[in-house]
């Protein structure tokens, strides 16, 4: 959602005229988009309605070439076989023939005339760019669920079809204490706003008692609050208010959407003189959790085999060690030094394999330059792929810039990284705060030998760009990219509007949000 929230997105169907757009048209937009809009169609129709329609098309097009007409007329199909007419075709041409998705608002109507029992609903294009949506008048036909709250209980979700920019909608009673809440469970590929006090409620409700509100709707809330914060349409203090809660939360899904989101920021503003206010304020929300979690522990006398925990509660402890790390807690850096420091003394790497890519990595930022020399004989010295990929990024990990500029020129320059790794290489080292501009003045001096390397692949040409310049932030940084496109005559391709687009919106929240952002952090307001 983040791309398709661009004004340089695309819709998901294209016409295709050469054998060249078809890179083009099959990006990250396609799959992704694809696959979410899916699932609010089956949604939407029930499962087994859409099991049936879609056995249907299936049936009578074997053998043969389809179009996507052919599935939405099935579908239709299958939804009058249950006396639903809805013209499934209709629906699904908005949501693929035209690029991004909206944002809906639903507010309490408490005027004199609709008392409580309503709620107003409107929609518009969702963009991170301020000004420019003015640009943009799409509308979508929305299948909008919504549910109304309070403190002990969530009432039935009711399904609103929203057709036109604003509608008034009747659903149950409400007052003043009563939230709502919208696309529940997450699916529908659209995010939702509400008005402040809703917002207040919500997150009161949250602090209060967080698990009346379902995980997927946590999750949800969660990263519509970060992604409507960093395109202005909300307050900076909305999702950090939000997150207050997370101290308690024992859930996998909504700690995974509080990390992405946090991550985001966290390049932001991790070259900030203030930084430490942020990663702080993370810190504050994962001990608890984290000390409570702890490690994977191994079972006694047998040596590197891990007491076997569920999928969620290991994802779970990873994300938490993740967090931790990363924002400096002093406890996960000394666990993972000690890790590495018995590997090199003893050669018996005992570092749980599903937390291997974090000890590595802070292992490295940590600790000396032999360090990083026994982490690069590993990965010469490695048969295993996926290991050999954790061992390489882990070199990125470094704050030394001249190790950094080493392993950039080894990847290019030699045999010794293999040729698909060096994009990653890169990237990588572009995520470091230490190695940020040293990844950028890289790219941009060897541009003419990685584009004549990976330029006929639009795909890693794309992940190339739009990683070394996800994270440029700065006035600076914003027309070198300008002054290099312009010179390199590289502006035609679809990855470089894109990537100047997010750069101008790392800039933007700069100018327009980070002194609210940090002004919050440094006294937050009780609730």
């Amino acid at each position: 959602m983040l791309l398709d929230g661009l004004s340089s997105s695309h819709p998901i169907s294209q016409e295709v005229e050469r054998a060249t757009d078809i890179d083009r048209v099959f990006d990250w937009i396609a799959y992704k988009k694809g696959a979410a809009l899916i699932r609010m169609l089956a949604n939407v129709m029930g499962q087994s309605l859409f099991q049936k329609g879609l056995n249907d098309y299936l049936l009578s097009h074997m053998y043969g070439n389809a179009a996507r007409d052919d599935l939405w007329s099935k579908l239709s199909q299958a939804m009058r076989s249950e006396g639903r007419d809805i013209d499934i075709g209709g629906m699904m041409d908005r949501w693929t023939l035209q690029m991004g998705y909206p944002v809906i608002t639903i507010s309490k109507n408490q005027s004199e005339q609709l008392f409580t029992h309503y709620i107003t609903v409107s929609q518009e294009h969702f963009l991170y760019g301020q000004e420019v949506r003015n640009n943009y008048s799409s509308l979508w036909q929305v299948p909008l669920t919504v549910a109304v709250g309070n403190a002990s209980t969530v009432g039935l979700e009711t399904l609103i079809w929203i057709n036109n920019r604003t509608e008034t909608h009747r659903i149950g009673a409400m007052d003043d204490k009563t939230w709502l809440l919208g696309n529940i469970n997450q699916t529908g590929y659209f995010r939702v706003n509400y008005d402040l006090q809703n917002w207040k409620l919500l997150i009161q409700q949250l602090h209060a008692n967080h698990q009346t509100i379902s995980v997927g709707n946590r999750a949800g809330l969660i990263d519509d609050t970060f992604n409507l914060a960093r395109a202005g349409y909300l307050p900076q203090s909305i999702p950090l208010q939000l997150i207050g809660y997370l101290p308690e939360e024992t859930s996998f899904l909504p700690w995974h959407s509080a990390s992405r989101a946090l991550y985001q920021l966290d390049k932001l503003l991790d070259r900030t003189d203030e930084y430490s206010l942020f990663s702080d304020y993370v810190l504050k929300q994962v001990a608890a959790r984290y000390h409570q979690m702890g490690w994977p522990t191994s079972v006694p006398g047998n040596e590197g085999n891990m007491l076997q925990a569920s999928y969620q509660t290991e994802e779970l402890q990873r994300e938490l060690i993740m967090l931790a790390c990363s924002f400096g807690n002093k406890q996960c850096h000394r666990q993972a030094v000690a890790y590495i420091s018995d590997w090199i003394s003893s050669n018996k790497n005992r570092i749980p394999p599903n937390i291997r890519d974090i000890v590595y990595c802070t292992g490295v930022s940590l600790m000396d330059e032999d360090v990083w020399e026994f982490i690069w004989m590993k990965f010469h010295s490695s048969n295993a792929v996926s290991e050999k990929k954790i061992l390489l990024e882990a070199l990125t990990c470094s704050d030394n810039v001249f190790l950094l500029n080493r392993l950039l020129n080894l990847s290019l320059t030699s045999d010794l990284v293999p040729e698909q790794d060096v994009i990653d290489v890169i990237i990588h080292v572009g995520r470091n705060p230490q190695g940020r501009n040293l990844a950028w003045r890289y790219f941009r001096e060897k541009w003419d030998i990685l584009n004549a390397r990976y330029g006929e692949a639009l795909f890693l040409n794309s992940k190339l760009i739009g990683g070394v310049t996800e994270f440029l932030n700065t006035e600076r940084e914003l027309q070198e990219l300008k002054d290099f496109i312009q010179s390199s005559g590289v502006g035609a391709g679809p990855a470089w509007p894109r990537a100047l687009e997010i750069v101008e919106g790392n800039v933007r929240w700069h100018r327009l949000h980070r002194h609210q952002f940090y002004q919050w952090l440094r006294k937050p307001p009780s609730l």
